[in-house]
């Protein structure tokens, strides 16, 4: 399995999916965390979050390892009481979205955007540095044509 791959399914298993979450403390700030280990690949993402914060996957597969930080997050509670939606709904498709699509987003090409009724995903390549190996990525959600959620990413390897 390559990088890209465990990225993928650490991502489908842990904060999509249904593998154990647990509190974690990192230099004093409380955040969530989720780990997939299969012995000789591991995904490990640690998040600081709750309506927006960030956080870091950290990737080894073989003798290779790459890290995804991402911040970002939904707008208001009270933004998106006045669209209609909550919170939980903006997560509940982005979570849908993780699981259904997670080979093709968040990672170095372009997705969509891709419309469900009043919701519309897109994840967008900002700059691909080659030589460092390095790709920023925005990750967007609209509702009835509004932005209610954003995220932006830095995928590179740790070399």
């Amino acid at each position: 399995m390559n990088t890209e791959r465990m990225l993928v399914a650490g991502l489908q298993a842990g904060f999509a999916g249904d593998t154990d979450r647990w509190a974690v403390n990192r230099g004093g700030f409380d955040g969530e965390s989720s780990r997939l280990d299969n012995g000789e690949e591991i995904y490990h993402d640690e998040w600081f979050a709750n309506r927006a914060g960030g956080g870091q996957e950290l990737v080894r597969v073989g003798d290779k390892t790459y890290t995804r930080v991402y911040a970002g997050g939904a707008v208001s509670e009270e933004r998106l009481s006045g669209l209609g939606t909550t919170r939980k709904e903006v997560i509940s498709f982005l979570k849908k979205f993780i699981l259904n699509y997670g080979d093709e987003i968040r990672l170095h090409s372009n997705f969509g955007p891709s419309a469900e009724g009043d919701w519309e995903y897109a994840y967008k390549i900002l700059e691909s540095q080659e030589d460092i190996s390095m790709t920023t990525g925005k990750e967007t959600i609209y509702y009835k044509d509004e932005l209610v959620f954003q995220h932006n990413f830095i995928l590179c390897p740790v070399d």
